[in-house]
C-alpha cells in the first residue's frame, strides 16, 4: 500500500542531511539511519511494531480471541477447508490453525525480521507465513493439523464422485449456480485441471452433464489465476476467480455464441448433504 512522504518526514529527511552535511557525530548517525531504515519499508512506510508485538505475543501465548480481534475476515484457507468467517470462528479454529512450532517461532522472533512487500504488507522470514497490513490479511501457513484435515476433506469429497472420476483427482474449487438450478467443480491431477458441471444439484454422484479439460494460467505479481477449458467438439469455458468477473463463468461453443452463467464459490459437501 503506497502512501506519500508526509510532512514529519521530509522534516525529518531535511534534519538527518543537515546532521550529515555537518560531519557531526557521523558513526552515531549511521547507527540511528540504520535503525531507520530498518523500522520502514523501502517506500518510507513506518513499520507497525505496536500491533506486529502483539501479534507475536498473541500467537506465542497462544492467545486465540486476542489473536482473532487482530485479523481482517475472511481469512482465506484452501480448498476444500472453509474460510474463517468471524473472529468467533477464528477462536475455534485457532487449536488447528496455530500449533507449537509457530508459537516458538513467534516467541523467538523479533521486529527487526518483519519486511514490506508492497501491496501484500509486512511479513517474517523467507517462507512468510502471515500477512499484516492494517491487520493479519493473509495466513499462508498451514500446520500440520490443519494440512491433515484439507486431505482427509479431500478424499471424502472424491468418495462422492462416481468411481471412474476419483483416482488421482484433488479438488480445487466448488461453484454453484445463483438460482441453485446447477453446480460446477474443478479438480486437478499434475499440471490438468477438469471442470464437471451437473444440471441436477440433487444427485451429483453420477455423470456430469459436462466434462471439459484445461489448465491454469496465472498473471502479474499477484499471481491472478483464470481456468481455460475445452473438449474435443469445440465447448470452451473460463472462470477467473480473483478477477472483477469472479462471480461468473463463461462458456462458448462451435456454433453458440459466448454466454455467462452467475456463480457463486461454496463447498461440494454443502451441495451433497442437501
Amino acid at each position: 500500500m503506497i502512501r506519500l512522504i508526509n510532512g514529519k518526514s521530509i522534516i525529518k529527511i531535511i534534519a538527518a542531511s543537515a546532521v550529515i552535511l555537518s560531519s557531526v557525530s557521523l558513526t552515531s548517525c549511521h547507527d540511528a539511519n540504520a535503525s531507520k531504515e530498518s523500522a520502514e519499508s523501502s517506500l518510507g512506510e513506518p513499520r507497525p511494531d505496536d500491533a506486529l508485538n502483539k501479534l507475536m505475543r498473541s500467537l506465542a501465548d497462544g492467545d486465540a480471541p486476542g489473536f482473532a480481534a487482530l485479523c481482517v475476515y475472511p481469512i482465506i484457507r484452501p480448498y476444500p477447508l472453509k474460510d474463517i468467517e468471524d473472529s468467533l470462528a477464528m477462536v475455534d479454529y485457532f487449536p488447528i490453525l496455530i500449533d507449537a512450532p509457530l508459537q516458538d517461532r513467534m516467541r523467538k522472533g523479533k521486529l527487526d525480521e518483519w519486511a514490506n512487500y508492497g501491496w501484500r504488507g509486512w511479513s517474517i522470514g523467507d517462507d512468510r507465513p502471515i500477512w499484516f497490513d492494517e491487520g493479519v490479511q493473509f495466513i499462508d501457513y498451514q500446520s500440520p493439523a490443519e494440512t491433515g484435515l484439507r486431505k482427509m476433506l479431500a478424499r471424502e469429497e472424491l468418495k462422492t464422485l462416481a468411481p471412474a472420476y476419483r483416482d488421482g483427482w484433488t479438488p480445487v474449487m466448488t461453484l454453484i449456480q445463483t438460482d441453485g438450478r446447477s453446480v460446477i467443480r474443478i479438480d486437478s491431477k499434475d499440471d490438468t485441471y477438469r471442470m464437471m458441471a451437473y444440471d441436477n444439484t440433487v444427485d451429483v454422484s453420477g455423470t456430469p452433464s459436462l466434462l471439459l479439460l484445461g489448465s491454469l494460467r496465472e498473471e502479474g505479481s499477484a499471481g491472478t489465476r483464470t481456468f481455460e477449458f475445452s473438449d474435443s467438439v469445440g465447448t470452451k469455458a473460463e472462470y477467473s476467480p480473483d478477477s472483477e468477473v469472479s462471480d461468473r463463468v463463461f462458456f462458448s461453443g462451435p456454433k453458440t455464441d459466448r454466454k455467462e452463467m452467475n456463480v457463486r464459490q461454496g463447498y461440494w459437501r454443502d451441495v451433497v448433504r442437501h
